[in-house]
């Protein structure tokens, strides 16, 4: 292997640098075996080489890869396979040529303007159709249910024809297969519900929350967790205490406003129990202010 190549893949450049893994783009050499599917140029992510000892850390790699090379969905980053080449573990997923929704948050962010209605309500929405299809899918012999657990802007990739895809099941909770540290926590603070930094365990409905705050945050174009440090932000995820949408953005209207209320009570038996049932409230809205709900959504972005 030299510095530009690993696993039979040309490397293109390193996207990024994880807590466990990087992220490279590559391009597939002619000799190398392809799985069904895979294109020219992908996504390699590799378990950083610090790591490769550690059993652990080996296990949540390749059990990330077992799940999602399982998914089959527009809105999820696909997974073609996971192998080992010499001492490195690696997987192989889609490349979507574009940027996290955290960049697109930032950018409009320093612009001082809120992102357009329509097109954070159509982010929210394919968020949810992804979960829709996460939460309903089952694996392994006694059918386990999954909860993604880590749903925050930096694991949402918008693509520059409009795609929009969820990512990173590296601390997705399978029932009875992916359990995780027992009392760990685990995901990104600012987006978790309040049942898991209370230690309540999380279901289907923690990672519904978690949409519900990027709704918030797109549409008020403001962090709705700013603490100054982790004791505080955990007081405040924990504290579910959640302005008004419709404070910081007048374009929002009221059936909206409500709409993402709910989406973030604390209590979760008060919230929108499936992913199903608020996507049909968010249609209902779109009908009703004439936005749609596809990729023209995202024109005002992708200009």
């Amino acid at each position: 292997m030299s510095e530009t190549e690993l696993g039979g893949y040309q490397l293109v450049g390193r996207l990024a640098v994880g807590g466990m893994a990087e992220v490279y783009q590559a391009k597939c050499k002619p000799d190398t075996q392809r799985s069904p599917g895979e294109p020219d140029d992908v996504v390699l992510k590799r378990l950083l080489p610090s790591y490769r000892a550690d059993g652990a850390y080996v296990k949540a790699f390749v059990d990330e890869a077992r799940l999602t090379v399982r998914l089959r969905h527009a809105h999820i980053v696909r997974t073609f396979k996971c192998f080992k080449s010499g001492l490195d573990y690696l997987m192989v997923q889609e490349l979507v040529a574009g940027r996290t929704l955290e960049y697109m948050q930032g950018a409009f962010a320093t612009a001082g303007s809120p992102m357009p209605v329509s097109a954070s309500v159509y982010i929210a929405s394919c968020l949810l159709k992804a979960l829709d299809y996460i939460h309903r899918a089952r694996v392994g012999d006694g059918g386990a249910s999954i909860v993604h657990r880590d749903v925050n802007p930096a694991n949402v990739l918008l693509g520059i024809g409009g795609e929009v895809k969820l990512t990173d099941f590296g601390v997705a909770e399978v029932e009875g297969l992916m359990q995780g540290e027992s009392g760990a926590l685990r995901g990104t603070v600012p987006y978790m519900a309040p049942e898991a930094v209370l230690g309540q365990g999380v279901d289907h409905r923690s990672d519904l929350y978690s949409v519900g705050i990027i709704l918030w945050e797109l549409l008020a174009n403001r962090k709705l967790h700013a603490a100054q440090g982790d004791l505080q932000l955990m007081q405040q995820v924990r504290d579910a205490q959640v302005p008004a949408v419709e404070t910081f953005n007048a374009k929002v209207p009221f059936h909206l406003a409500r709409l993402v209320r709910k989406a973030l009570f604390a209590d979760r038996a008060l919230r929108f129990q499936t992913a199903g049932e608020i996507s049909r409230a968010l249609e209902v809205c779109a009908k009703r202010e004439g936005w749609p709900l596809g990729v023209e959504a995202l024109q005002p972005l992708l200009g």
